[in-house]
């Protein structure tokens, strides 16, 4: 790993997000799409989301559709829906394995792969650097396990921990045919209460590419290595209708190409990987109406609108019964926007700030702190839930000292801002980062208003709107984190004391409103060890698997997020696995 290869991976990307309030590149990537625009039609409240006879408003009535709306008829051995990163791993596994595979995407382009980071366990990247990147397959998966309370199929952690090394080989040597590399973010602080992992494998980009250029390089790459297997092709601006089921068995898709309608047979089996619902309105407030509440945007793809889920229940599958999403802890609004418009506020109107991850100070409208700032990113959400549905957002609270603290509290996978240099103590592997990235953009954030910036903490407290006791729970709460910080521990919460930050050099900096954005869903189609969809007889629906994030029965009411990449390299190397497992049938 060299200086070079972490220069393309963190500043460059860094700097090049200086030019847009929404978008700031990181370590780990995850940079924020354009959110789907608002539907015309109100989303659904919990009272009215069944219909008379039991389903669910927004799952809607199947498309009646026939061999004589069709325009064109496909004959393939795997057709593959949706092109992100599940579909991508799925269909060139196909291809490479000999079995003519049609990938089609609604999208007018592929989603890529996300290029943030791919969770894997025993890569060869991971063997190269030894010990400090050894993870025991049985620890992360209880670890994974402990967070889902059990309500998933640990069975499914297991394929995923002994398949997931090589599928990122594979990938790896993919794209480097094309100038891209994969990186491992390995070295994991210690003593945190929350165990990370080093799980983490990134994708660098040609020429010092950012975020928003390395994912569609990498699509561009899959692009070619799939199309070169003859006979396999990839259809976009194709979205899939419905699926074709004859006999009880998925046989093949109706899809809707530029032409007309497309009866596509696949005589191997249909892999259903079009990437959840996060961008579906109706779905998202009925089936989370909690974690909707303290959201300020989303930041999916546009295209990921429940499309696969939908025709899966069609086809008689059932959802999981414990609905969860990937969603990050730094959307900031201004104070004359509400949370839980989430569909309303996109675009350069919030400020999607990497920093928000970091574990300062963070305190409720009413100034009190409220839980342990270290924990994963959603965390704050599920406290802040707690409050009346106009208070469910916090402020982030931090002063003048601000650089010094950042490399201490050494935070990882898709908070890192500031790398950590290999296996040492020094920490100035990227001289200039916070200066010339992070600095500029809190500032760009003063002045546009989602942020405060104060000389003093009583100045700060009335640019925040605290008044009466408000304020003085504010100060007083501020001055007990300086307290921590000097004495070592924090008796409230617990926090680790290497992430301990005082306050009481100015400046002194404040969110104005702090919230959450969704990144996608991951409820999906409960499935068997094989990725097939139940049927309503508790029976595998036979000839149609289900990957990516219209897979369910692996995430219960949260993201493990300090296993860097886990969704993605969950995505991967289930597209991976499915993939080669049709082609040879």
């Amino acid at each position: 790993m060299t200086e070079s290869s972490l220069s393309r991976r963190s500043f460059l990307t860094g700097a090049a997000a200086l030019g847009s309030l929404a978008a700031a590149g990181a370590l780990a990537g995850c940079s924020p799409k354009t959110p789907a625009e608002a539907p015309t039609e109100g989303a659904a409240t919990e009272e009215d989301t069944a219909s008379a006879s039991g389903a669910p408003d927004w799952l809607g009535e199947a498309p009646a559709i026939s061999d004589g709306d069709c325009a064109e008829t496909i004959e393939c051995d795997v057709l593959v829906i949706g092109a992100g990163t599940s579909g991508y791993f799925a269909a060139c596994a196909a291809a490479e394995n000999g079995a003519k595979t049609l990938l089609i995407e609604k999208s007018s382009a592929g989603n890529g792969v996300r290029s943030s980071a791919l969770g894997a366990v025993n890569s060869r990247f991971q063997q190269e650097v030894g010990e400090a990147a050894a993870i025991d397959p049985m620890e992360i998966m209880n670890d994974m396990d402990r967070y889902a309370d059990g309500q998933v199929h640990s069975s499914l952690y297991r394929k995923w921990a002994e398949n997931s090394g090589e599928a990122i080989d594979w990938y790896a040597d993919v794209i480097a045919k094309d100038g891209l590399e994969v990186q491992l973010e390995w070295n994991m602080p210690k003593g945190t209460f929350y165990k990370d992992w080093p799980t983490g494998h990134g994708t660098n980009g040609r020429d010092g590419a950012g975020y928003a250029e390395r994912e569609p390089q990498v699509s561009e790459c899959l692009n070619s290595y799939l199309t070169s297997f003859d006979g396999c092709e990839i259809r976009f601006n194709t979205p899939m209708k419905n699926l074709i089921v004859e006999d009880g068995k998925v046989v093949g898709a109706y899809a809707e190409g530029p032409d007309g309608m497309i009866r596509i047979n696949a005589a191997k089996g249909v892999v259903v990987a079009t990437g959840g619902y996060a961008c579906n309105q109706d779905m998202y407030q009925a089936l989370q109406p909690t974690r909707y509440s303290c959201l300020g945007t989303f930041d999916a793809f546009p295209s990921c609108t429940g499309d696969g889920i939908k025709a899966l229940m069609w086809a008689g599958a059932k959802m999981d019964e414990v609905h969860t999403s990937l969603t990050f802890n730094r959307c900031l609004l201004t104070a004359d926007q509400e949370i839980a418009h989430p569909y309303e506020i996109g675009g350069d109107s919030y400020g999607y700030f990497f920093y928000a991850s970091q574990p300062f100070l963070r305190v409720d409208p009413h100034g009190a702190r409220f839980h342990n700032e270290s924990a994963p990113y959603d965390y704050v959400m599920n406290a802040s839930s707690k409050r009346p549905a106009a208070e469910r957002y916090w402020h982030q609270i931090w002063d003048g000292d601000w650089k010094q603290y950042i490399p201490v509290f050494h935070t990882v996978g898709c908070s890192t801002i500031y790398m950590q240099p290999e296996g040492g103590s020094d920490h100035d592997a990227f001289p200039g980062m916070l200066e010339e990235w992070i600095e500029p953009e809190m500032e760009a954030f003063v002045e546009a208003g989602f942020i405060q910036k104060a000389d003093t903490l009583e100045e700060l407290a009335d640019k925040l709107g605290f008044t009466g006791d408000d304020k003085q729970v504010f100060l007083d709460t501020c001055a007990q984190q300086t307290k921590n910080y000097e004495a070592g521990v924090d008796p409230q919460f617990g926090k680790e004391a290497f992430r301990l930050s005082a306050i009481k050099t100015p400046p002194f900096y404040g969110s104005v409103k702090n919230c959450g954005l969704t990144l996608c869903t991951l409820d999906g189609i409960q499935v068997n060890d094989d990725l097939q969809p139940y049927g309503e007889d508790g029976a595998p629906i036979e000839g149609v698997y289900v990957v990516g994030n219209d897979q369910g029965c692996y995430y219960a009411g949260t993201y493990p997020n300090l296993a860097a990449g886990f969704n993605a390299g969950r995505c991967a190397t289930f597209g991976r696995m499915v993939g080669k497992m049709l082609a040879e049938k």
